[in-house]
C-alpha cells in the first residue's frame, strides 16, 4: 500500500489500466449521457489506484479531490471547496517532503538544487504572489459577502501556496500540472462571480482533469516507453 511492497511490473500495469480507464470516465463525461455524479468517476479511479501504487500524501490529495468532484456534482459548493482545500494541503505536503529528501540527496552527492537559489525562489514566489493578488482582487471581491467569500479567500491561499511548492520542483510536470489547477479554478471563480465564460465546461474540466493524471502519473513515475520496453516492444 501507499507505493510500498510493490514491484515496479506491477505499478506500471496498474498505472497503464488506470490511464485507459481514466480516458473512458473523461470521455464519458463529455458524452451527452446523464449519467449521475460521472464528473467525479476519472478522480475516483485513480483516487483508488493511488492507494496501491502511490506516496500516502499524493494518494490522499487525489481522494480528497474526488470526495470534491463528488460534492460538486451533489450541488454543494462550499463542500466542493472544503475538499479540494484538502487536497492541496495534501499535495503541499507532498512536495515539502520531496523537496527536502530530494536536497537531503543531493547534498550528500555533493551537488545543489537549482531551486535553492534565493533569486530564483524569489522571481517564483513574485509570480505566484501576483496570481493570488489578482485572485483577490478580480475574482474573491465579487464572490458574496460573508462565509463564501472568506473560504474563496482562503482557498486562493492555499492553491496558490500549492503552486509555489510545484514549481519549486525539480519537475516541469508538476509545475505544469499546477498551473493547470490554477488556471481551472480561476475559470471557475470567474464564471461563478464574475460573468459567465464560453465553453466553460472545456475551459475547466479539460485543465482539470489534465491537472489530476499528470500529478498521477507524475508520482508513479510512470513511462510508456518504460512500459513498451517491459513488455519487449
Amino acid at each position: 500500500m501507499f507505493g510500498k511492497n510493490i514491484s515496479e511490473k506491477e505499478k506500471t500495469i496498474l498505472a497503464a489500466f488506470s490511464v485507459v480507464a481514466y480516458a473512458a470516465a473523461v470521455l464519458l463525461y463529455f458524452l451527452p449521457a446523464d449519467v449521475p455524479y460521472k464528473i467525479s468517476f476519472p478522480t475516483v479511479v485513480i483516487s483508488a489506484v493511488s492507494l496501491r501504487i502511490l506516496p500516502w500524501q499524493m494518494s490522499f490529495a487525489l481522494i480528497a479531490a474526488a470526495l470534491g468532484d463528488i460534492r460538486g456534482a451533489a450541488g454543494s459548493f462550499m463542500g466542493q471547496i472544503e475538499f479540494f482545500a484538502v487536497a492541496h494541503l495534501f499535495l503541499i505536503m507532498f512536495f515539502v517532503h520531496r523537496w527536502f529528501h530530494d536536497r537531503t540527496a543531493f547534498a550528500r552527492a555533493g551537488g545543489h538544487h537549482p531551486e535553492t537559489k534565493p533569486a530564483r525562489i524569489i522571481v517564483l514566489a513574485a509570480i505566484v504572489v501576483g496570481i493570488l493578488a489578482f485572485a483577490m482582487i478580480r475574482i474573491v471581491s465579487d464572490a458574496p459577502a460573508g462565509v463564501v467569500r472568506g473560504c474563496v479567500a482562503l482557498y486562493a491561499v492555499i492553491i496558490c501556496m500549492m503552486f509555489f511548492c510545484a514549481l519549486v520542483q525539480r519537475s516541469r510536470v508538476y509545475a505544469a500540472a499546477a498551473f493547470l489547477f490554477v488556471f481551472s479554478d480561476a475559470v471557475i471563480g470567474w464564471n461563478a462571480f464574475i460573468e459567465p465564460v464560453p465553453g466553460e465546461k472545456y475551459l475547466i474540466m479539460v485543465p482539470y482533469y489534465s491537472a489530476q493524471l499528470m500529478f498521477f502519473l507524475r508520482a508513479a513515475h510512470f513511462s510508456a516507453a518504460g512500459l513498451f520496453r517491459r513488455r519487449g516492444c
